[in-house]
C-alpha cells in the first residue's frame, strides 16, 4: 500500500465524497438502479453532512491519500461497549490494495483506546465486496433487518468484530 494514512481534515471533504461516490456505484451498482444509488447518495454525502463529521468531536475519520484522497473509513462511538463503523470506501482502482485495511486498522485501534468491546456495521447482503471484506477481517454476521434504500426494501446483516 503506498498511500499516507491521516485523520482528516475539512479540506477533504471533497475528496471524500468524489471516492464515496465511486465506490458506491462500483459497490452498489449489481443490485441498484443508478436512480437509487444517486437519491440515497445525495442524502448521504450532502456537503453539509460531510463537513459536520469532519467538525464533530464524536466521529473519527480517517483518510489515505496518494494524489488526492483514494479512501476514507469514519467511525463513532455509538454505546458504552460498541464502536460503530459509520463508512469505509476505497476508490474502486484502488480496491485489492490493503487500503481498506490499513483504514480499518486505525479504526479498530481507535476503538480499542476506547475499551470497547465490539466494532459493528451494517451490510446490504447483495454488497458481495463489502460482505467478503468484512468476513476476511473477522467480522461476524448477526441478525438482518429490511431497510428502505433506493426506494426498495433492502436486506441489511449486522456484522460484528469482538475485540
Amino acid at each position: 500500500m503506498s498511500a499516507e494514512l491521516r485523520e482528516a481534515t475539512a479540506d477533504d471533504a471533497d475528496g471524500i465524497v468524489d471516492v464515496a461516490r465511486e465506490s458506491w456505484y462500483a459497490a452498489y451498482g449489481g443490485f441498484l438502479d443508478p436512480a437509487g444509488i444517486e437519491s440515497e447518495f445525495e442524502t448521504a454525502y450532502d456537503p453539509e453532512l460531510v463537513r459536520a463529521a469532519l467538525e464533530s468531536e464524536e466521529i473519527v475519520l480517517h483518510v489515505a491519500v496518494d494524489d488526492g484522497i483514494v479512501g476514507f473509513a469514519s467511525a463513532e462511538r455509538t454505546w458504552a461497549d460498541e464502536v460503530e463503523l459509520h463508512t469505509i470506501h476505497v476508490h474502486p482502482d484502488r480496491w485489492g490494495e490493503g487500503i481498506g485495511s490499513a483504514l480499518f486498522d486505525r479504526v479498530e485501534a481507535w476503538a480499542r483506546r476506547r475499551d470497547v468491546d465490539r466494532v459493528a456495521c451494517g451490510v446490504f447482503v447483495e454488497n458481495v465486496v463489502a460482505v467478503g471484506f468484512f468476513e476476511a477481517l473477522g467480522f461476524l454476521p448477526g441478525d438482518e433487518t429490511t431497510v428502505e434504500f433506493g426506494g426498495s426494501p433492502r436486506i441489511e446483516r449486522e456484522y460484528a468484530l469482538p475485540l
